[in-house]
Order: structure tokens, then C-alpha cells, then sequence
């Protein structure tokens, strides 16, 4: 089924997880700014690595295990305004970050997070949601590897997930340098964390916050000025 963003689409019936809310505000809110070269770990369809692509002039590589994933990504390349910018390789993080010798401007990712949980019987989802392939001790290591001195990384996970991924960072060398917590509406408590990380502390770091929707159903002006460049409203 296509995904209609407004400069471009993707497929995403063959990749393991369909286009969602965690991808649609993790791209729109990660800045690449200058770079000339972005890293998308876990990337599905692509739809991030398409975000990062129409918001600069940087050559972007995604990486995911699923060979299928893998496969839908490149032909949503391929259909895209940037397709001569984009390209996909299926591999995991640990064989990417151990046998490539490129430095990443900004690396993005909606990693595998739901550790602990109830597993689905389809085997493909569970290697896409949970982190038995990829825990965030492995995915933060292979970040430092992977990221340039001056780099910038940015992910999204569960909101009580804060203090663990701030902890395994700092023992990694990487220190967060913006911060965003996403409440689904008004009323509840946020559920989702977006970070971006450097290489450089950065004193006085503030915890900012985003409501989805009010308590009317509708999207807030906050969450429509951030996706206006993608969402069709």
C-alpha cells in the first residue's frame, strides 16, 4: 500500500514494519542541516532516508537485515526525486560499522525497541520491533564507529526508555545535545522520546515537548508545523 508524502511515495506492504508515527516525526524533526552524508540503520521501506534526502544535499545510505526490506527500499528510491542520492544494502550494524571505513555527517534510526514484550508468531516483525538483533548497547557502539567527530545522531524510543539510552550513551562517548518528549494527546503522559546525540557535551540541556493531538481528536498547530513539509493534511 502507498504512503503519500508530498514530494514523493513509498511502498511499504514488504517491509517488515509499515510507515507510522515514530518515523513521521523522527524525520521531520531531525535537522541534517549541511551534511553530505547520512546513515538510515533499520530503514524498512526507507521513509526516513527519503525524508533525509528531500531536506538536504547529502548522499544517504540505508542499511536493515530483511533482504525484502531492503528490496522495497531501493525500488522506493529508485521512484523518488533523489533516487541518484540514495542507495540501500542489506546488513546488520555490526558487520556495516566493523567493514565500512566512511564517517557519517548524521546518522538516523527508528531502532528495534520493545524489549521484553510479547512476541508476534511472524518472525520478521519481532526482528524489526524487539532488540534481540540489535540491543542499544549495539546499536549506540556501532553509532560512535560509524559518526564522524562533528556528526549528529538522531532516534526515537519509548519515552521510560530515557535514562537507559542516556546511560549506554554516555558510556559510549556519545552526550545528547536536543531532546523532544511526544505526548499522543493533551492529557497523557508522553509516550516517545526523540534524541539527537553528538560526540560534544552540551551544558543545560532542556527536555522540550510535543502534543500529536488535543483532546478534540485533532492535530495540534505544533505537530502540523512540523510535519507540514511531508503530510498531506
Amino acid at each position: 500500500m502507498a504512503f503519500r508524502c508530498k514530494q514523493f511515495s513509498v511502498e511499504d506492504g514488504r517491509s517488515t514494519l509499515p510507515v507510522g508515527t515514530d518515523a513521521m516525526l523522527l524525520g521531520a524533526w531531525a535537522e541534517p542541516g549541511a551534511a553530505k552524508s547520512i546513515l538510515d540503520i533499520g530503514t524498512g521501506c526507507g521513509i526516513l532516508a527519503l525524508m533525509m534526502a528531500q531536506k538536504s544535499d547529502a548522499v544517504v545510505h540505508a542499511i536493515d537485515i530483511d533482504a525484502d526490506s531492503v528490496t522495497e527500499a531501493l525500488s522506493n528510491f529508485r521512484s523518488s526525486p533523489w533516487s541518484g542520492r540514495l542507495n540501500a544494502s542489506c546488513v546488520s550494524l555490526q558487520e556495516f560499522s566493523a567493514g565500512n571505513r566512511t564517517k557519517y555527517d548524521v546518522v538516523i534510526s527508528n531502532p528495534p525497541f520493545f524489549s521484553g514484550s510479547l512476541w508476534s508468531p511472524d518472525a520478521r516483525r519481532n526482528l524489526a520491533k524487539h532488540d534481540a538483533g540489535l540491543d542499544l548497547n549495539g546499536l549506540l557502539s556501532g553509532v560512535r564507529i560509524v559518526l564522524s567527530d562533528s556528526g549528529r545522531f538522531f532516534l526515537i524510543l519509548p519515552a521510560g526508555s530515557r535514562d537507559l539510552v542516556l546511560d549506554v550513551a554516555g558510556d559510549v562517548g556519545l552526550h545528547p545535545y536536543k531532546t523532544l518528549l511526544v505526548r499522543p494527546v493533551g492529557s497523557k503522559e508522553p509516550t516517545r522520546v526523540l534524541m539527537e546525540f553528538s560526540r560534544t557535551p552540551r551544558p543545560n540541556l532542556t527536555w522540550n515537548f510535543l502534543t500529536i493531538c488535543g483532546r478534540d481528536g485533532r492535530f495540534t498547530p505544533e505537530y502540523l508545523a512540523l510535519t507540514e513539509n511531508f503530510h498531506y493534511f
